[in-house]
């Protein structure tokens, strides 16, 4: 470990590191006070250039973070029943011995493909999992991916061929769907309270009202799961009234006359109908997105496609750029090259060079069931269905599952994936704590923390950074990478990129940039890449068209069209409300909808709550309802209410405010003590991308006083 500035406080060291707790494209730098061996109080780094000193609550209280009274510190060898949390540390050497008889086992009798390579959050060690899965056989490499950010990729995918994001900083309008950014960005606040400051328009789509709706020109409040209606009804607008870009969608868009027919029986009335929209309001949102030149459209990783109607209503969303040729432009939506992590840019990486190529006897899970998900994401598995497939041995038998970080309470309907992980032959938990998940493992490895190791992080504004680990390691826990490369040695892999040591390992992920470790920490620990990819050029799809089948961006999708008989998919974005898809989830007893999911400033998912700061900030278990609602079901602000569906029921505080939508309820996610994927049946997915309707799925409610 490396010293920088010296504190003033007597045997304190100021070592410069970083928070890993959110999203790869912030990882703010902080300024850990260390004094024997441990730390005492972060701040951000003001030096840092990337984070320029911002710190959010996580980072703030990562102390509670790293010293958790639920840290794993040795590994550890189930000695009760799965879930019992009954363990006893085992060395290392034990772990590893036993995993790789166990996985080679299920190897020699069921193949391969019955070991499950499962990687949850954070990100980092990502590449090296996915090697190890290909190195070793199976196909079942999976990701939180199976519920977050790839299904949005997904729509973009089928009608441009790639993602392409908001060029923010050059529209004249940014028209922002389904997000807030004043809480999932929280890296970037500044930056749209100064836009907002110097006038630049906002019309926001937000079936909530946010705290950055209520700044924007215009909001939009649709019923949740509605999205793809509203949109419709805006293309409707935009092409009765010419608005379209004629030129693009004449010379490179296909399926105009389709999308139009479908477009037009989207009428203003009728979408005020389904949305609850005012027709004026959508009226107006849609002239003013196709007037103003030129335009970007700002959407998010998840809440578009968190429905079971998820990948339509964000091909909607998307069509909106097709129309008005917004895409790939400089002040519309630009085309990025995506980076090491996912984090778009132009700063290279050896990625894919190391994860490699491999070919597989067995199709992945959920590739049968999901073809289209299978097109976008051919060398990664559907998740979601896991838990059936070690319920139901079918297509094939699923034995083993190593889970990094696996969470649970990812899964809709978290008791069935419990009662598939107490069933499952072994299971093999790495985390920095024991959570539930961890209990129902056989052996469970402990990881460490961001500020315990050293990673590389590569960001959108050509920084990278790398700094040395700002304390030892806790108790005998190894980081992420480490205990992967140490499995593979065990397993007998003869893989090259396996056997590579940790810091030739992120050698050769930086070689592209013409960095090393060492150098990167001897200047520092954060530079700008030396050598980067060609800058920005607009309207590339002009010489190489777009990578489609039809070398156009597609409104009549050609992907979706090959499975729509056998599969009773669409080709166009038609808009399905969940009682059409799912007639037997909803009826007149479940009157209100279930939306889970919208960001909270002090929370991330469920690695949060055990940090007693945060915890403090408010009841954890909140469930947001509109006031209306609320009397009409004889609900008070602070009481207690349970939540039906016909999957299970849980309790949580009442929350009155008028910021949900009347007819909705909203609750966070991953909250051990009301979990709200207890509610969701296990096959409410969508039938594109696999991904569960999170957003909107039906449920009463009423005043509870004993539980």
């Amino acid at each position: 470990m490396t010293e920088t500035t010296r504190a003033p406080e007597p045997g304190v060291t100021i070592r410069k590191t970083c928070c890993g707790i959110c999203n790869a494209y912030s990882h703010c730098g902080i300024d850990a006070h260390v004094k024997d061996g441990r730390i005492i109080r972060v701040e951000g780094s003001s030096d840092n250039p990337h984070s320029n000193g911002r710190l959010c609550p996580r980072g703030a209280a990562i102390r509670q973070y790293v010293y958790s009274k639920d840290r794993v510190l040795h590994p550890m060898k189930r000695v009760g029943e799965k879930g019992s949390g009954q363990f006893r540390p085992i060395s290392w050497e034990e772990a590893y011995r036993e995993i790789a008889e166990k996985f080679n086992g299920c190897k020699a009798e069921f193949g391969p493909q019955s070991v499950c390579f499962h990687a949850g959050f954070s990100k980092w060690y990502r590449p090296v999992l996915q090697r190890l899965s290909g190195s070793f056989g199976s196909p079942n490499y999976m990701t939180e991916g199976s519920t977050c950010q790839e299904a949005h990729k997904l729509a973009w995918w089928l009608v441009f061929g790639g993602i392409a994001g908001a060029d923010v900083a050059n529209a004249e309008l940014v028209l922002v769907w389904t997000r807030n950014p004043f809480y999932s960005n929280m890296d970037n606040n500044r930056h749209f309270y100064d836009l907002m400051e110097q006038g630049k328009s906002f019309i926001v789509v937000d079936s909530r009202k946010t705290s950055f709706a209520q700044k924007a020109a215009l909001h939009l409040q649709p019923r949740p799961g509605t999205d793809g209606a509203l949109a419709l009804g805006m293309a409707n607008v935009i092409i009765q009234e010419g608005l379209y870009d004629r030129d693009f969608v004449d010379n490179y868009v296909t399926g105009f006359a389709e999308f139009a027919a479908l477009a037009a029986r989207y009428t203003p009335e009728r979408v005020e109908a389904l949305t609850t929209v005012p027709a004026p309001l959508m009226v107006k949102a849609a002239r003013m997105y196709a007037k103003a030149k030129p335009a970007a459209l700002l959407t998010s990783a998840s809440p578009l496609v968190h429905h079971v109607n998820g990948v339509q209503n964000q091909r909607a969303v998307v069509s909106l750029a097709a129309l008005t040729g917004n895409y790939d432009i400089t002040g519309g939506n630009r085309v990025v090259p995506s980076g090491y992590l996912h984090v778009t840019g132009f700063t290279p990486s050896n990625e894919a060079a190391y994860v490699g190529e491999f070919h597989f006897d067995a199709p992945a899970m959920g590739h049968r069931e999901f073809p289209v998900w299978a097109e976008f994401m051919p060398d990664q598995a559907q998740g979601m269905l896991l838990p059936r497939y070690i319920h139901e041995g079918k297509p094939y038998p699923v034995k083993a599952v190593l889970g990094v970080g696996m969470n649970h309470m990812m899964w809709p309907d978290s008791t069935y994936m419990l009662s598939a992980l107490k069933k499952l032959d072994y299971f093999v938990a790495v985390d920095l704590f024991m959570t539930e998940t961890a209990r129902y493992a056989d052996i469970v490895l402990p990881a460490c923390s961001g500020l315990e190791r050293s990673d590389v992080k590569i960001f959108a504004d050509g920084y990278v950074q790398c700094f040395p680990s700002a304390i030892e390691p806790l108790g005998e826990s190894r980081h992420d990478i480490q205990i992967l490369s140490d499995l593979a040695k065990a397993l007998g892999l003869q893989d090259p990129h396996l056997q590579m040591t940790y810091e030739e390992y992120m050698d050769f992920i930086l070689e592209p940039t013409g960095l090393t470790v060492r150098e990167i920490q001897a200047a520092g620990g954060i530079v700008k890449a030396k050598r980067t990819l060609p800058p920005y050029r607009e309207k590339k799809y002009r010489d190489a068209g777009f990578p489609t089948a039809s070398g156009k961006a597609e409104l009549y999708s050609s992907v979706i069209a090959r499975y729509a008989a056998d599969y009773g998919l669409d080709p166009l974005p038609e808009y399905r409300s969940c009682a059409q898809l799912f007639p037997q989830y909803c009826g007149p007893e479940y009157p209100l909808l279930m939306n889970t999911g919208a960001r909270r400033p002090q929370y991330m998912h469920t690695r949060t709550y055990r940090m007693r700061w945060l915890a403090e900030l408010e009841p954890n278990d909140l469930l947001d309802i509109h006031p209306e609602d609320a009397a009409r079901y004889g609900l008070t602000d602070g009481g207690r209410a349970r939540i039906t569906t016909p999957a299970g029921s849980i309790c949580a505080t009442v929350h009155c405010t008028a910021t949900v939508h009347p007819g909705a309820v909203h609750m966070y996610h991953g909250n051990e003590r009301a979990n709200t994927s207890y509610l969701m049946a296990h096959d409410y997915l969508d039938p594109y991308s696999g991904y569960p309707g999170y957003k909107s799925f039906p449920c009463r409610v009423e005043a509870v006083t004993e539980e």
